[in-house]
């Protein structure tokens, strides 16, 4: 049998479409992809990883500029692929059409909000994807599944006939298995080559060094010596009195403030289709008035300001570690689960908070099970990241 009806719901929408075919030949000519059940394609309806969203929606009137791209390349579209709910979760998890298994670690959660783009990846279902990133949604999953994982600089990608979650932080990115091919699905999206020079110091913020595990911080040292690249230390967070739960807090406010306005209408008549969790968040950031807004927008301005001179002072590329240990156990209690998610949000929030590009390296064989580290760099400096990132993976470490 052929078909949506072969494919793990789990991973694919039933909604379609199941094929794309290339629209012209092109540097990813003989790649196949899968997208995230946020973007537009004409004459299907984009779910959103929710059944009521599905069902109260219009078919898209255009599609995704960005799945124009890549089929204009040669790319060809093997599916769309599911999503955490209107993208607000880190775990992977769905109530509704399930949770994909990762592949790598079948008993952990696969991360979200873009799982199935992870996971349709790591499966070798396709060669690369496309998901969104808002506040982890494709560094959580690429940590989890094993993979290479872009969030490029805030609107470097186009997000028209996109769903919109958060504006202040909202972008497109990239899982793929290799870095070579990260890079051309890069040039794709960007319109343009890019080119770039390894970093010749990496540096790793003390407050971000406490998240990893001794063997993890091990790798990573012998890893920098192989490659010729000196490691130092910094403390730029305890300087300015920014813990890991202040920065995922601050993130959050901002975030939930601009859910809550972009969407208001719809979770207020329908909010109740959500899985619990989720919609406990919904209901917290209805609480977030308009002044703690205003008020959390300024104290991001003065983040962004202050990691952008710092990182032009040392010249370098920012180490952050993607998630603060291998994937949580698909039966890790609510409770630890939330308090984790608020650990995690705390490293993703750097870059979100900053706009600042960071690119997922995976490391093979830790105990702690799959993950990594990321680069991050100054905004357009995906280049350095990449040429950085190339530096290091030729030693045995990586």
């Amino acid at each position: 049998m052929n078909g949506l009806i072969d494919k793990d719901s789990r991973v694919y929408c039933r909604q379609g479409p199941q094929r794309l075919l290339p629209i012209s030949e092109g540097l990813l000519s003989g790649y196949t992809f899968v997208f995230k059940d946020l973007f537009d394609v004409k004459g299907y309806v984009t779910g959103a990883g929710n059944p009521t969203w599905l069902e109260t929606h219009n078919m898209a009137e255009q599609t995704s500029p960005l799945i124009l791209a890549l089929l204009s390349q040669g790319a060809n579209c093997v599916g769309r692929v599911q999503s955490d709910e209107l993208a607000y979760s880190l775990n992977g998890q769905n109530i509704h059409y399930g949770t994909p298994v990762n592949p790598i670690a079948p008993n952990c959660l696969p991360g979200g909000s873009s799982s199935g783009s992870a996971v349709a990846v790591a499966s070798k279902d396709a060669d690369f994807s496309i998901g969104t990133d808002t506040g982890g949604s494709v560094r959580v999953p690429a940590s989890y599944c094993g993979l290479y994982g872009l969030r490029p600089t805030l609107a470097k990608f186009n997000l028209e006939h996109c769903f919109e979650l958060a504006k202040s932080f909202d972008t497109a990115g990239i899982f793929t298995r290799d870095l070579d091919l990260m890079h051309k699905v890069f040039e794709v999206l960007n319109g343009a080559p890019v080119k770039g020079e390894s970093a010749q110091t990496l540096y790793l913020d003390k407050t971000l060094a406490a998240q990893l595990s001794d063997q993890r911080l091990k790798r990573l040292q012998v890893c920098c010596i192989e490659a010729g690249i000196t490691l130092l230390n910094g403390d730029f967070l305890a300087k300015y009195h920014l813990s890991l739960e202040a920065i995922s807090l601050l993130f959050r406010t901002v975030q939930g403030y601009e859910i809550i306005a972009k969407h208001r209408e719809w979770l207020a008549e329908f909010g109740h289709s959500l899985e619990p969790s989720i919609y406990q968040r919904v209901e917290w950031s209805r609480t977030i008035s308009a002044e703690q807004y205003t008020q959390a927008k300024k104290r991001q301005t003065d983040f962004r300001l202050q990691l952008t001179v710092l990182l032009q002072q040392q010249g370098g590329l920012w180490l952050v570690p993607t998630t603060p240990s291998g994937p949580p156990s698909l039966s890790l209690a609510g409770d630890q689960l939330a308090k984790y998610r608020s650990n995690l949000m705390g490293l993703t929030s750097i870059a979100g908070l900053s706009g600042f590009p960071q690119l997922h390296l995976p490391i093979k064989g830790l105990e702690e099970g799959p993950c990594g580290i990321s680069l991050l760099g100054l905004p357009d400096s995906e280049g350095d990241l990449f040429a950085t990132a190339q530096q290091l993976i030729q030693g045995k470490q990586l």
